[in-house]
């Protein structure tokens, strides 16, 4: 891989990268490869082939998180029991988010995971947010992410901020999801 992983022009093959889900790869070379599309940024990853629906997380959902799973190989997982650990702990998992999933993506395909954008909807797992709470990925619900109240020290590294209250399931964010180089 080259050591610059953003690119001016990427393969999207559906037209909008919300919506990319295909396999076998086009280019195996741009795997890794982050890029900008309108306003937002989205990097391009392969989602881990075990997520299916006889984990416990199920088939991939649609703004679910999606967890680090090999950072060196650009692979991503649904179900937080096969996140990057390192041996530091059952919650480290909330420190190796890697994006938001924007499809019901085929486990073992190429999908392209949302990291940067405004007013987002994320899976809220049934929290009360409040408009300018930071963002952090939940620690007992699949894929959904959780708040730290205004004021209070951010334990886990933030994914964004609130945009206001929850509302079906779903809370708006303005999100900043480090991408991996």
């Amino acid at each position: 891989m080259p050591n610059q992983n953003r690119m001016g022009t990427v393969f999207v093959p559906s037209g909008s990268p919300d919506t990319v889900n295909y396999s076998p790869e086009y280019a195996p070379g741009e795997r890794g490869l982050a890029y900008d599309y309108n306003d937002k940024a989205y990097q391009i990853v392969q989602l881990d082939s075990g997520a299916t629906a006889a984990t416990p997380t199920g088939i991939p959902a649609v703004n679910q998180l999606a967890y680090w799973r090999d950072k060196d190989r650009y692979v991503v997982t649904n179900d937080r029991r096969f996140a990057m650990n390192l041996g530091i702990g059952t919650a480290a998992y909330q420190n190796f988010v890697a994006g938001v999933i924007r499809n019901a993506a085929t486990p073992g395909n190429i999908i392209h995971i949302l990291q940067r954008g405004d007013n987002i909807p994320m899976l809220d797992g049934g929290n009360t947010f409040a408009a300018g709470e930071s963002i952090i990925a939940e620690a007992d619900a699949v894929g959904a992410v959780d708040r730290i109240a205004l004021g209070t020290a951010v334990t886990f590294r933030p994914l964004g901020i609130a945009r206001g209250a929850a509302a079906n399931g779903v809370v708006n964010v303005d999100i900043d999801i480090p991408n991996i180089p």
